[in-house]
């Protein structure tokens, strides 16, 4: 095994989460703490925080005598997640508007189209990796325009459990956000159309709802080292 750097248990988080985001990590994946550790050259220790942590996020799941393994939302969770986004994404979008039209968010309309040039010329590129990470950050970014801590923070949290039902209940083939639909989304906010963003948000997440089939995929092994260490 070549030598690398130890890293903080901050950054295995990290690599973990990322993981989750980009569509890589798969629910039901054992995460051996044994393994983890030796991936990232620290110990069983600084891994069990993480899993932790993880855990207290429910991306990952703990099981007595067995392990760790990422979370593997059911049909109903994963409904309830996107229910939870359909009530708080479009009143955020509202306030985004508001803020903007009142000037508490300077740039907000710079900050939304360059995230959303970057994950067009993402998805043109074919770097399906990257234009699903932006996607999310899209959306974890409408929230911090919003002026809300507490916003911001339950969206950073439900980001990647839509991911985790996404993959559950959807092939991971497909795109989690339809990306012209964002660009409305911008167009309506720029406008100042509060109502016509707030429907195009509620239609959505709804799309990504009606994508869920509700069955289980099956699931080839995976290489944690690939996934976590890889480029």
């Amino acid at each position: 095994m070549e030598n690398r750097k130890t890293v903080a248990p901050v950054d295995i988080y990290q690599k973990i989460y990322n993981a989750v985001v980009e569509h890589r990590l798969l629910p039901g994946t054992k995460l051996s703490e044994e393994r983890v550790a030796e991936l990232f050259q620290v110990s069983r220790t600084q891994v069990r925080s993480v899993l932790q942590r993880l855990a207290m996020e429910q991306l990952v799941t703990l099981y007595p005598n067995r392990g760790a393994f990422v979370s593997q939302p059911t049909a109903q969770e994963a409904k309830d997640v996107l229910w939870i986004r359909r009530t708080l994404e479009p009143a955020a979008v509202e306030r985004v508007i508001a803020r903007i039209q009142s000037g508490a968010a300077p740039g907000a309309i710079k900050r939304l189209k360059a995230i959303l040039q970057s994950e067009q010329k993402a998805r043109a590129a074919g770097d399906r990796r990257q234009a699903v990470r932006l996607s999310g950050e899209f959306h974890v970014m409408l929230a911090e325009l919003s002026g809300s801590p507490w916003l911001t923070r339950l969206i950073k949290e439900l980001t990647p459990l839509t991911c985790l039902a996404i993959l559950t209940f959807e092939a991971p083939t497909r795109a989690a956000c339809l990306h012209d639909e964002h660009a409305q989304l911008v167009d309506a906010i720029q406008q100042g159309d509060a109502e016509a963003a707030k429907a195009i948000m509620a239609q959505h997440l709804a799309h990504i709802e009606e994508a869920l089939n509700l069955e289980d995929l099956p699931r080839a092994e995976l290489d944690l080292a690939e996934i976590l260490l890889g480029d």
